[in-house]
């Protein structure tokens, strides 16, 4: 065949792009990444995590740059589906200093398409934050930005303020596993200016009582916000009393994290004030805090009480809760849909005993494993379940199986102390009913067949409302000996330094 009959092959366009990559490679005296090379014609830019150099990412951020410079950048609503488009740029785990931040504000500017920009992991601190944060407060075409793991403290606050208070078109935004801590107040204050934002992550940021009071003030007043994580700080009693004011104020937020928190008992009574006044909230996350298991049943009467309430998922992973737990959470499943998710209830083990694993046998003093499992019992109505041959003792068999049945295995050391402290007449079983108890009983049930069981059923159920009322109210004296004397969120609060916030831009 012909030269001149040969059918005539063009480059495609990232051929040419790529051609344009490697030229700006061989200028800057760096060799072409080929990762880089088949980013081209991808509506997302992936440069995650590839550890580029200074020059490596100038000659692919260059590249795009006069992609985007040389079309005329008027683009149609016909031209939205436009191969050439970019809509995520994603540079994480690469260091941007001042000049590389130039070279990304440059490809924003000049392809306004992008959205989605992830920063996380860029080391970004000090002038290339504020760089960005003065191009963010002019453009509107973000909607996503993630700023994670870039060790921010509460120095660069201000910049992230700038965004925050003055950008109209982030919709989320990922400020997690950075520094921030007392930053929180300035946060707070810009929140309060913000009427865009629907998602804010400030996990792992070491926020705590200062920090965590300010910004859950800000988000108190803040119309907009439906979902907050706020996972691994440390907003404690001091936080969760500005959370309970958040709750009852605020009527977007539906979505709150407080997973890992430190929030015990106290601190947890002043978040279910909160949760009881709030119609909107439906997930809240509270799982992996210090929370007994007595608690958690006072939580859900609280919120079987709650008529407004509008909570339809809560997350306690990593929590034990008590035996009036499943028996609560039935109750209100019948009145609204209602979800939990839980470690375990007490007791563990209410089945045929299994066979004991000896490296997770128990072996925590042996006498606090009796409290636990008469918790809720009387002592009597516990040994008289397990005395199978009704002969009102235990042996040491009957004793070990009634701790295996109660989901409680015990060690053979422990088992040894037990009986050590109950068998008092060393005769190797353990009496369970001196002669005129036993005679009381069976004159009772002689007398009144069937119904002194009756009689000690209803003894127990109130035992166990005492129990909690009891719980309830040791909580809510905690509560108040920490608010005591007039303190705004306890005796040990300082009120912060007004924070320096920027201008609001005109």
């Amino acid at each position: 065949m012909d030269k001149e009959s040969s059918p005539i092959s063009y480059d495609s366009v990232e051929d040419v792009h790529r051609r344009a990559y490697k030229t700006f490679c061989k200028q800057l005296g760096v060799m072409p990444c080929s990762k880089v090379l088949r980013q081209f014609g991808k509506t997302s830019v992936n440069l995650a995590d590839l550890n580029l150099s200074n020059k490596e990412l100038k000659a692919a951020l260059m590249t795009f740059i006069n992609i985007f410079r040389d079309d005329d950048g008027d683009y149609s609503d016909e031209d939205s589906e436009n191969d050439g488009e970019i809509y995520e740029i994603n540079l994480s785990g690469n260091k941007l200093t001042t000049k590389e931040m130039e070279y990304v504000i440059d490809l924003l500017t000049v392809n306004k398409r992008v959205s989605n920009l992830v920063l996380s992991g860029c080391h970004l601190a000090g002038e290339s934050l504020d760089k960005l944060a003065d191009f963010l407060r002019k453009s509107n075409t973000i909607q996503k930005l993630d700023l994670s793991n870039n060790d921010l403290t509460d120095k660069d606050a201000e910049a992230l303020c700038k965004i925050i208070q003055d950008n109209e078109s982030i919709f989320e935004l990922i400020l997690a596993h950075n520094n921030l801590g007392e930053g929180g107040v300035a946060i707070g204050n810009a929140l309060e200016k913000n009427d865009t934002l629907r998602s804010l992550d400030l996990s792992w940021n070491h926020i705590r009582v200062i920090g965590a009071v300010g910004l859950a003030k800000g988000v108190q007043k803040n119309c907009h916000l439906e979902k907050l994580i706020l996972a691994w700080n440390g907003f404690g009693f001091e936080g969760s009393v500005a959370l309970k004011r958040l709750l009852e104020n605020n009527t977007s937020l539906l979505h709150l994290d407080l997973s890992c928190n430190r929030i015990h008992p106290p601190a947890l009574f002043e978040i279910i004030k909160g949760l009881e006044k709030n119609k909107t909230l439906s997930l809240l996350n509270l799982s992996q805090n210090p929370i007994t298991a007595p608690m958690t049943s006072i939580f859900l009467s609280r919120l079987l009480r709650a008529k407004h309430s509008g909570l339809q998922e809560l997350d306690l992973a990593g929590i034990v809760v008590d035996k009036e737990f499943e028996s609560v959470l039935e109750k209100i499943r019948e009145k609204r849909f209602f979800t939990v998710r839980y470690d375990t209830s007490l007791p563990v083990n209410k089945g045929a005993a299994v066979k004991v694993d000896p490296k997770n046998v128990f072996n925590i003093d042996p006498i606090r494993i009796l409290y636990f499992m008469k918790e809720h019992l009387r002592t009597i109505d516990l040994f008289l379940k397990f005395d199978k041959d009704s002969n009102n003792c235990l042996t040491r068999d009957e004793m070990q199986l009634a701790f295996e049945m109660e989901g409680y295995p015990i060690s053979q050391e422990a088992m040894d102390s037990v009986m050590s402290y109950l068998d008092t007449n060393k005769d190797g079983s353990v009496d369970l009913l001196i002669p005129l108890l036993q005679e009381e009983i069976e004159r009772l049930h002689t007398k009144f067949p069937g119904t002194y069981r009756e009689f000690i059923d209803g003894e127990r159920k109130l035992k166990r409302k005492l129990i909690q009322e009891r719980e309830e109210q040791k909580l809510r004296q905690s509560a108040e000996e920490e608010l005591r004397g007039g303190h705004e969120y306890s005796q040990a609060y300082r009120r912060p330094a007004n924070p320096k916030l920027p201008p609001i831009r005109k």
